[in-house]
């Protein structure tokens, strides 16, 4: 093994576990916090800041222009190039802010929501405080730098959350969450320009800019494509079943939204800087694209199965019995977790060699699969409409994996032989949770006895499996494991 491609495993490696740090940290913390702040403000007062919030994320994604993954992506990036990224998003930004300032008496009005028109006004300063850190967090990603990156998610979130804190205690209600937001986007740019990267300068290459805005411009429009797909389906849900089967599908859906979250924000982000660096030698990067997906196999497709197993008392157990039902909206969406988990992979390789059209494309009949489903299934219950929908997605993958073998030259029977072992480990973990429910039930009946009991369970069932039929995969991977520390001892003492 080279030296070369060992530093780049040290780095994908060391930037996987401080990525985790960095947003699983980060999104413990920020529970703690909101478990905080709803005990002081009222649901209105949330309700009304969420409204806020789920505008300024939409306005966000314009803002960012996808020019972060372009500038990690890129071979090589140089300073007239950032320079061109950072005033474009700067001046963008301020437009869009210049924007939401005008319209924010007609978004109040189109939402129903008086309060919402200073709320906006004020929180879409961060958007605009945010946009100073994009280049220098791109770069930061770009540079395997998540140690760094973590630091500044956890400090920025104890802060800001203690300022949120300290601002509902003294009355200030619905701002105290304005002023957390702001917060929040203050400290991440004082954080980010800390240690700086790049400084910006007065050269700027119009030329290189549209290179970096023509592959940002589908990373854009697939992320727009992404937010519309995941909204579309709770604002019909809304329109046709009302607020309370609505509110059942947001807390169903809420423990799968977090896994993807907490999944594509760890493991793409850091296989979207690695699988760039080696997008040119396409023998590597199927072997990278194999590991990471004989990876996620392993140990992200058996939690999210065993969610879906456990749904029942995981619900009553996180939220409530009176949210008992949202295990319905949870177990076909967890599943549906699963595949995607693995799917992520080829938007992610596609994107690390340029060819983030065909991820848009992708995402575009994933998009269209979803408005084909509400079609069908107007006026039906809420569980015909999720199961439905999680179908529809499940056909969408085979598009996926096509194009991955297409333009990445991996090939699916090898991809089918590395995660089948693990595959069929997490349908004995899922029957196993079935199985073994009337036996656990007889000694523990509260869900809160029962959901570690069942965990258990399924774990040791998994595990089972796995030594039995991935023992090569497990010895094999353990090997390089042990060589990579060696050589990455060797080279500490040279």
């Amino acid at each position: 093994m080279s030296s070369t491609t060992t530093s780049l495993g040290n780095q994908v490696l060391s930037g996987l576990i401080w990525s985790a740090i960095r947003n699983w940290g980060g999104r413990l913390a920020g529970i703690v916090i909101f478990f905080l702040l709803a005990r002081i403000l009222s649901p209105e007062e949330f309700g009304v800041f969420a409204a806020a919030a789920a505008v300024l994320a939409f306005i966000e994604i314009f803002a960012e222009q996808g020019l972060g993954d372009a500038i990690v992506q890129k071979p090589d990036i140089g300073q007239a190039e950032l320079n061109t990224a950072f005033l474009a998003n700067f001046i963008l930004a301020a437009l869009l802010v210049a924007g939401i300032g005008w319209g924010a008496p007609l978004i109040a009005s189109a939402m129903a929501i008086e309060r919402l028109t200073e709320i906006l006004r004020v929180a879409c300063l961060g958007i605009l405080i945010n946009a100073l850190g994009f280049c220098q967090q791109a770069l930061l990603r770009r540079n395997f730098q998540y140690r760094w990156l973590a630091v500044r998610t956890l400090v920025s979130t104890i802060l800001s959350g203690a300022a949120g804190v300290w601002l509902a205690l003294a009355g200030f209600g619905v701002w105290s969450l304005v002023g957390q937001f702001l917060t929040n986007a203050l400290v991440n740019l004082i954080l980010v320009w800390i240690k700086p990267i790049w400084k910006p300068g007065f050269g700027f290459s119009f030329e290189g800019f549209g290179k970096l805005f023509r592959y940002g411009g589908n990373i854009l429009g697939m992320r727009l494509l992404d937010f519309a797909n995941t909204r579309v389906i709770e604002l019909a849900i809304g329109a046709w079943l009302g607020a309370a089967t609505l509110g059942l599908y947001a807390v169903g859906s809420r423990i799968y939204a977090i896994l993807m979250q907490l999944l594509s924000s760890v493991v793409l982000d850091v296989a979207h800087a690695g699988f760039s660096r080696i997008a040119g030698e396409r023998g590597r990067l199927a072997e990278a694209y194999y590991r990471a997906m004989t990876a996620t196999a392993a140990l992200a497709v058996p939690c999210l199965v065993l969610v879906a197993a456990v749904a029942q008392e995981l619900c009553v157990v996180a939220f409530g019995t009176v949210w008992a039902g949202s295990a319905e909206i949870l177990q076909p969406l967890a599943l549906l977790g699963a595949v995607q988990a693995m799917q992520y992979y080829n938007g992610t390789g596609l994107n690390a060699i340029g060819k983030p059209g065909i991820s848009l494309l992708i995402v575009a009949v994933r998009s269209a699969a979803t408005v084909v489903v509400l079609a069908a299934t107007r006026g039906c219950p809420l569980s015909v409409i999720v199961e439905t929908y999680v179908l529809g997605q499940f056909l969408t993958s085979a598009v996926s994996f096509y194009f991955g073998r297409k333009y990445l030259g991996v090939s699916i029977r090898r991809i089918i032989r590395l995660v089948s072992p693990f595959v069929a480990a997490s349908v004995a973990l899922y029957f196993s949770v079935k199985l073994s429910r009337p036996w656990i039930e007889q000694v523990a009946g509260a869900p809160m006895f029962k959901l570690p009991l069942l965990a258990l369970a399924g774990g040791i069932a998994y595990a089972a499996f796995v030594l039995v039929l991935a023992r090569k995969p497990l010895m094999s991977a353990a090997g390089n494991l042990k060589g990579r520390r060696r050589q990455t001892s060797i080279h500490k003492r040279q």
